[in-house]
Parts: structure tokens; sequence; C-alpha cells
């Protein structure tokens, strides 16, 4: 199972483009036809064999567990772009933002040898990363924030092991998931401050 998801992610991705290719040259991409015809496009891609492997392949060795946020993320994008939907609100993306910035400032540095601790050790088994993460997850799910279902998305792949990975780290956060915030969180702080800037 771990190796038939490892395409998911890459499949999104290359929809993603797709979509975005057409956008810029002015061309429709909602619909349920034009969907079809670029999930065909995206899965040949993906499924293009160089070296004697498939091109997702390929992309899973440069990042080998992309988190199931990130995957939530990109198949929402998807989604809205595809079909009007939008699954996510505006709390939704800020409570993801924060989420992973959060999750990345307190795992990486430390997990690269800044201090005594290193908190990937505690995803490998039940400890109190998990106690977190259901606390986090009851309060977004008690404050209607739809970020929860993401988070909810994250823990039931854990507990059937979809990533190769079996820290729960590895389903949470990755690098690009936080680089992606971290630009996300910049680009909202320019906008304000540009906004501001032309108004005055």
């Amino acid at each position: 199972m771990t190796v038939a998801f490892s395409f998911v992610f890459p499949f999104l991705f290359a929809m993603a483009l797709c979509q975005c290719t057409l956008s810029l040259l002015g061309k429709p991409v909602a619909g349920w036809a034009r969907t079809a015809v670029i999930a065909f496009g995206a899965a040949f891609m993906v499924m293009l064999p160089i070296g004697g492997l498939p091109v997702a392949r390929w992309l899973v060795s440069l990042q080998a567990n992309t988190s199931i946020t990130l995957t939530a993320l990109l198949f929402f994008r998807v989604l809205e772009n595809a079909f009007q939907i939008p699954v996510l609100d505006q709390k939704a993306k800020a409570a993801c933002r924060v989420f992973s910035i959060v999750g990345g400032a307190l795992l990486y540095p430390m997990a690269l040898g800044l201090g005594a601790f290193d908190p990937y050790v505690a995803g490998w088994h039940f400890s109190w990363l998990f106690v977190l993460m259901l606390t986090v997850t009851l309060v977004l799910l008690f404050l209607k924030n739809r970020f929860s279902l993401v988070l909810l998305a994250a823990i039931l792949a854990y507990d059937v092991h979809l990533l190769e990975s079996g820290n729960l780290w590895d389903y949470l956060v990755d690098p690009i998931l936080i680089l992606v915030s971290v630009g996300a969180m910049l680009g909202k702080i320019w906008g304000r401050c540009y906004g501001a800037a032309s108004v005055d």
C-alpha cells in the first residue's frame, strides 16, 4: 500500500501543474470533462518510465515522505480548481500555516542537533506528541475549523501505515509544507503592508 500511495502526491502535483498551465494560457479548468482529461494526462506523466522507474518514484527519491498534510492541501486545491468547491476556508488555511511553521520550528532545528532534545524520537511510539495532536485536533473540531479534517486524515493515515515511514512526524509535516506555509505567510504579510501603503 505504501508504494501505491507514493504515486498520489506526484499525481496530484501533475494535475495542479496542468491546471495552472491551462489557467495561465487563459483556458478554462473547471468541469468534469476537463478534469478527466487533466487526470489522464497527469497519470501518464507520473507513470512514464525513465531509467526503469516511473517518474513518480524518481520524485519520491527527492522527497521520501511527503506529509499527509501537504497531500491533503494539494488534493483540496486540485478539487477547488476542478469543481469550484472550496473545502478549506481562510480560517483553516491560516491554522494550517501556523501548525506547519510551529511544527517545523519545533522539529527540524532540534532534530538536526540544536540542543540535547530530539522531538523526532517521540513520533516512533505513543508519547506526548500523540496526546498533543489529539488535543489540537479536538480543539480545532470544537472551533469548527476545517483544518481538523486534515489532521484527522493524517492520524488515520498513520494508523494504516500509508507512508513508507513509521514516524508520526512524517505524516504531519515535511520541508516542502513548511516552505509553502512560510511563503504563504510572508505573502499575506506583504499583501497587507503593500495594500496599506497603496491606500496611504
